[in-house]
């Protein structure tokens, strides 16, 4: 008996159930759960059946549907060195969360490891007749798109193609954030600032870059007056580089390229014998996660939205029309201890 009424109560609810509930046809369900705009139904009915389907707690069957209107309910997520990174993978968390409520589900391949560079496993993909790709990278950079069928939806997050010039692109807003972060370094009273750059010609180290130009302008300085080094987006390369600086004549403050050259600039400056923010402060960019709030002090940065990029693409991705072109999230600046004012010129 009990195991009769667990049986029952496991049945999956159908749309006869939903139609019963209601009190109409099942095609009239079928026309409302699959939002059949080219079917008159009329409001009344249409709030009734999906509060019937609400109450039974009825789950579509996302098979069934995709065989009978050839319609595909899985979105391609190509990844390259994104599912390994604890920050750039919020990403893919992001595009799961804007597609899951319209009942899609994400299909992640990640390229870093496959000889051919993933080609084979989204040609697969596109012979599955995915509903659309998503292409993300750790870092914004450009990537290639495979071959694809006209009406493949595309959309590139943190990425951008370099094989096609129609495709809508969702970025961080690189040049507000490191507009903030500068703006915010000056308006504490510093006025010898270095900035530590990653690679001079990288997108992201240009665009932060050009917004502390701004933030210079805007603070009554010549930009000219910030003294600039770049190297690589690692702890040693951050070291490096101000262990330079310092040996000339010294800033009292240092704009990163990353939470990790801040790390390094903030070992030099123990070596050196100096502290931060005390003698010299110290601002990154990215709030890496179990970094940047773990460090001593704890570092002020600029916060990466990739969940909210992901969120952004996913969203492009489903809706009426993908439009072309780069799409901003703006980034978040975070304030902490690794920056205050600087020491009164006597005090040095």
């Amino acid at each position: 008996m009990e195991s009769r009424r667990s049986a029952k109560q496991s049945r999956r609810v159908t749309m006869k159930d939903v139609a019963r509930r209601a009190g109409v046809s099942q095609p009239t369900v079928s026309f409302v759960l699959n939002d059949r705009q080219d079917v008159s139904v009329a409001a009344e009915t249409r709030v009734r059946v999906l509060e019937a389907a609400r109450e039974l707690g009825f789950q579509p069957n996302r098979a069934a549907q995709s065989l009978r209107s050839n319609r595909s309910f899985t979105v391609g997520v190509i990844a390259d060195r994104v599912v390994s990174q604890p920050y750039a993978g919020q990403i893919i968390l992001g595009v799961q969360q804007a597609v899951q409520s319209s009942g899609y589900v994400c299909f992640v391949v990640e390229t870093a490891e496959m000889p051919d560079g993933g080609k084979s496993a989204v040609e697969r993909l596109l012979a599955q007749g995915v509903a659309g790709l998503v292409y993300a990278a750790p870092g914004a950079e450009p990537v290639r798109a495979a071959e694809a069928p006209e009406d493949t939806r595309m959309v590139f997050v943190n990425c951008w193609p370099s094989n096609r010039s129609d495709a809508a692109i969702v970025l961080a807003d690189e040049y507000q954030g490191g507009r903030d972060a500068a703006a915010a370094v000056f308006a504490a009273g510093h006025r010898r600032v270095a900035f530590l750059g990653g690679p001079q010609d990288d997108y992201a180290c240009m665009e932060r870059a050009r917004g502390l130009d701004d933030a210079a302008l805007a603070a009554g300085l010549d930009p000219a007056s910030v003294s600039r080094a770049y190297g690589t987006y690692l702890v040693g390369s951050g070291y490096d580089l101000t262990l330079k600086i310092l040996a000339g004549d010294r800033p009292t403050a240092l704009v990163c390229g990353n939470d990790r050259m801040a790390v390094g600039a903030l070992l030099a400056l123990h070596s050196a014998g100096l502290s931060c923010p005390d003698d010299i402060s110290i601002v990154g960019f990215d709030d890496q996660p179990d970094l940047a709030d773990q460090m001593h002090p704890p570092l002020t940065t600029v916060a990466l939205p990739h969940q909210r990029m992901g969120f952004e693409a996913g969203s492009l991705l489903l809706g009426q029309e993908a439009p072309a072109g780069r799409h901003l999230v703006a980034c978040e600046y975070i304030s902490r201890g690794s920056l205050g004012a600087p020491r009164p010129e006597g005090h040095r």
